[in-house]
């Protein structure tokens, strides 16, 4: 994921492929022609500058004047919430609070994609929480798109329009947050996002038009909607089942696709 956003960003080259912006491609662009910025997690501050200056580096780099530059510098500190901390060094604020001075630098040079990368990872619970809410009208007020590093299921459901999850360097499925949660591709990412029981299951036949598989080795018959995936031909199948989709019925309130057995009670 890391080594995804190191390309976006011009740090690293693909091996194969192509990588585009808005339709340009950014191959042979070096990362200082590129419409990218980067959040790190450990926020990569100058600690000898005040917060100001901090955010401000960037465009003194670009040679932006002195006039625009204070504009925009206000107004990126506004946007984060920090414009009465602007003299202060980074050693002088919370971790949240530099976390914002980060994100201030980031935007202040109005780039087209945003990349962070675990960003929030070295904050405390009740803060990373706030920061997740922050970031989404932040987006939402920026209208730019943010690619963002987590391994945080939760975070990545509700702060996500949409998700892609990898494993060993490949997308298994890239798709929005309810599409990812409830009709899962395979089961790497049923078992990644969210929790999950599997139950070994063989095809038994199709009644009506629904395909019939066996449970427990036989112990219930259960139809099925397979959604496609070509699932129905293979004999030998996992299904998946979300705990809370799992209701408990009296035996005269039976539905089609319920299963009758006994409940039990541990004190």
């Amino acid at each position: 994921k890391t080594t995804t956003l190191r390309m976006i960003a011009g740090f690293e080259l693909p091996t194969a492929g192509d990588l585009l912006i808005q339709g340009r491609a950014m191959t042979n662009v070096p990362p200082n022609g590129r419409p990218v910025n980067t959040v790190f997690q450990n926020y990569a501050l100058f600690p000898h500058m005040t917060v100001a200056d901090n955010v401000a580096f960037g465009l003194r780099v670009k040679r932006v004047s002195k006039a625009e530059r204070e504009q925009r510098v206000q107004e990126a500190l506004a946007l984060v919430q920090l414009s009465d901390l602007r003299q202060r060094r980074p050693a002088q604020l919370s971790g949240g609070q530099q976390q914002r001075v980060a994100l201030a630098r980031a935007i202040v040079n109005q780039p087209q994609v945003l990349l962070l990368d675990e960003p929030l990872g070295a904050l405390d619970l009740k803060l990373r929480k706030e920061m997740q809410l922050e970031l989404k009208h932040l987006q939402a007020h920026l209208g730019i798109t943010f690619i963002y590093v987590t391994h945080d299921q939760e975070e990545a459901l509700t702060m996500s329009d949409r998700i892609a999850v990898m494993q060993q360097g490949v997308v298994q499925q890239a798709a929005d947050p309810v599409t990812i949660y409830e009709h899962p591709v395979n089961r790497f990412v049923a078992d990644f996002i969210g929790e999950s029981n599997f139950l070994a299951a063989r095809v038994a036949g199709t009644t009506n038009g629904r395909t019939e598989v066996d449970l427990l080795h036989g112990a219930w018959r259960l139809p099925v909607l397979l959604n496609g995936h070509g699932a129905a031909s293979q004999p030998a199948l996992t299904i998946t089942v979300r705990p809370e989709k799992v209701l408990l019925r009296p035996l005269t309130e039976l539905l089609n696709g319920a299963m009758a057995g006994s409940k039990l009670y541990h004190a």
